[in-house]
């Protein structure tokens, strides 16, 4: 209209009708760039929208993979082993799986679709190079909207058995060792009994727990103080304060719960065994084993030495690394590796000394009874000559089933490295248990300097200090793991029998029986687990006052394990505790350590990096 309008005046002055075209051109062209401009910045304003939901959509989708990917973990742990090489994880070994678009990698290949949506798609890259050893797994996600990518990468790592000072499946002792005549039910089960049940151990007054605490039980506390997060499956905020169902007031008042109120979760569940443990000592899976570590059989000493180095005795050992035993084809030797662990003369006589094991696991089993197996043994035969440290110096291995057990009976057994002691009491179990001369025990002890695990298939005994070689801050770092049990060695002469045969050893007088070889005051650098049974300091009832048990790592086990006895005329037995949590253990792990048999897997660290696929699926070389 104010065209026209303009048109109209400059008609009625014919006299300047040259100057009005050039003032309506001009007039046009201003009024041409003012509507093209507005129309632009509309198109810009759009198109800035959809790339701004775009971007938005792209990280969302980023996300969505990440969540995918932590749910398979969930459902299979050992889904950690499917992938496909790129340049992010050139160091990894995979297994494929077709099924899973979101493992494309190539221009033109497979995203995964965000469940919901029909234009935002994923794809990851998996990282397993560091798996085996730490337990953590890194992965590349990128999201796609659009023609929009973005990339995530974040670490993640499962909920284990490192993540907690202290956990425990069941709160009361392991009935297998205590000879209780009771049954092991947690304390919330339907079948749980006062008069039939295992009595949960206390966490009692002067134990203090400095690190976070777990239970697949409910626990028991009375005047103890929990410097950290506890976690079991009962009612929040509640534990018991007894066997008695009522609830001693003084009890909940005393125990203090400094990092915060009881919160209830789900199980954290122990594997039935730790046999899985041995195949890495496997040397033809190099899919599954890249580094094959060392396998001992027998009984097994372990010294850690200075320099990081360790010496091993093993009088039973024949083949150090194995192969087969998959889907029950036969055992057959492997190559053998001295220089990691040691000839199996050195092994079989004053001790092989050796290197500890970089980021690897050292696996002590039990004597095979099956013919064929490398470090079989038959049943009549036992190591000849000399082995070093045995129960009477220089005999052999002695194998007899009767044992001290009472003044009843008084003859030699012996497990070739020294154990029992003469005049030990090892109770009614003797070598079919304690000290079996053929069982996969190993005995450990000294100053610790690497990354390595150290699993037995029966008990590991701790029979002095073991601490780290370079400080607590430094990089070492031990797992130590024992199926039945892992015990600090502590052992008596007992002077008072009673019971039936006089086999058992009187309690509640330090005249009835006397620490015979006493470490006072003992530390454990480590990282603890036993799937079987317990940690627990041996003849804990006995004796006398040991001082202070201090552990620096964590500790998981089946059973709650005694390390103090208390008697009602004053007598203090065994250790107090000094448990504190090495908070390295919340982003790594001892190698190979023990897993749960499922778990669920959190980021430990994330980050935006830059876009690693462009929409189209061509890999940017970032």
């Amino acid at each position: 209209m104010m065209l026209i309008r303009i048109l109209r005046g400059l008609r009625a002055r014919d006299d300047e009708r040259g100057v009005a075209l050039a003032a309506v051109i001009g007039i046009g062209a201003v009024l041409m760039i003012v509507l093209s401009l507005v129309v632009a910045t509309a198109t810009s304003g759009a198109t800035k929208a959809t790339t701004d939901t775009n971007y938005n959509k792209a990280i969302a989708a980023a996300y969505a993979g990440l969540s995918d990917y932590q749910g398979r973990l969930a459902a299979d742990n050992a889904y950690v082993k499917y992938g496909v090489r790129t340049a992010f994880s050139s160091t990894s070994t995979y297994t494929a799986d077709p099924a899973n678009k979101a493992f494309g990698t190539a221009k033109d290949g497979s995203w995964a679709n965000v469940v919901g949506s029909t234009d935002q798609s994923y794809r990851y890259e998996v990282d397993n190079s560091d798996y085996s050893t730490t337990g953590k797994v890194r992965l590349r996600v990128t999201g796609k909207a659009g023609a929009t990518t973005r990339t995530i990468v974040v670490d993640l790592r499962g909920d284990g058995f490192v993540n907690y000072l202290y956990f425990t499946n069941y709160e009361s002792q392991d009935p297998s060792l205590t000879n209780a005549g009771c049954v092991s039910n947690h304390r919330n089960d339907d079948d749980w009994s006062s008069s039939s049940s295992c009595e949960a151990v206390t966490f009692a007054s002067g134990d203090v727990l400095d690190g976070p605490v777990r239970s697949n039980d409910v626990i028991t506390a009375c005047g103890a103080t929990f410097n950290s997060s506890v976690q079991d499956t009962g009612p929040a905020d509640f534990f018991y304060t007894s066997k008695a169902t009522t609830i001693d007031s003084a009890c909940r008042s005393s125990t203090k719960f400094i990092g915060g109120k009881i919160k209830n979760v789900g199980t954290l569940p122990m594997p039935s065994t730790n046999a899985n443990m041995k195949q890495e000592a496997r040397t033809d899976i190099p899919e599954k084993v890249a580094k094959p570590g060392c396998l001992y059989t027998g009984p097994t000493s372990i010294t850690f030495l200075a320099g990081g180095k360790m010496r091993v005795v093993s009088p039973w050992t024949i083949s150090t690394q194995v192969k087969g035993n998959a889907n029950g084809s036969a055992i057959a030797p492997g190559p053998g590796n001295d220089a990691l662990c040691g000839s199996v003369a050195a092994l079989r006589g004053t001790g092989a000394v050796v290197p500890t094991l970089p980021a690897n696991l050292v696996y002590v089993q039990s004597v095979p009874s099956t013919v064929g197996d490398p470090n079989y043994w038959a049943s009549s035969a036992t190591p000849s000559g000399t082995v070093n440290g045995t129960v009477n110096a220089g005999s052999p291995v002695y194998c007899q089933q009767t044992v001290k057990s009472g003044t009843s009976t008084s003859s030699d057994y012996g497990n070739g490295l020294g154990y029992p002691l003469n005049g030990e009491f090892t109770g009614t179990r003797g070598d079919a248990g304690y000290y079996g001369c053929r069982s996969g025990d190993a005995f450990v002890s000294g100053s610790f300097g690497g990354q390595m695990t150290l699993a037995a298939e029966n008990f590991l005994y701790v029979t002095g200090n073991i601490v780290y070689q370079n400080g607590r801050t430094s990089d070492d770092m031990l797992g130590l793991v024992g199926q039945k049990a892992v015990s600090v060695y502590n052992p008596v002469s007992c002077s008072s029998y009673s019971g039936w045969s006089n086999t058992v050893c009187n309690t509640g007088s330090s005249s009835y029986s006397t620490n015979t070889a006493p470490t006072k005051n003992i530390e454990i650098d480590a990282a603890i687990a036993s799937n079987l049974g317990t940690f627990n300091v041996q003849n804990s009832q006995y004796g006398s006052n040991l001082g202070i048990l201090t552990i620096y790592g964590s500790i998981a086990q089946q059973f709650r394990g005694s390390v103090r006895t208390s008697y009602g005329n004053g007598l203090l037995t065994g250790y107090a505790k000094a448990y504190s949590y090495d908070s390295r253990l919340k982003s790594s792990a001892p190698p190979k350590f023990l897993q749960p048999v499922s778990t669920t897997y959190g980021v430990t660290t994330e980050t935006e990096s830059a876009t690693a696929f462009r929409a189209d699926g061509t890999p940017t070389g970032k």
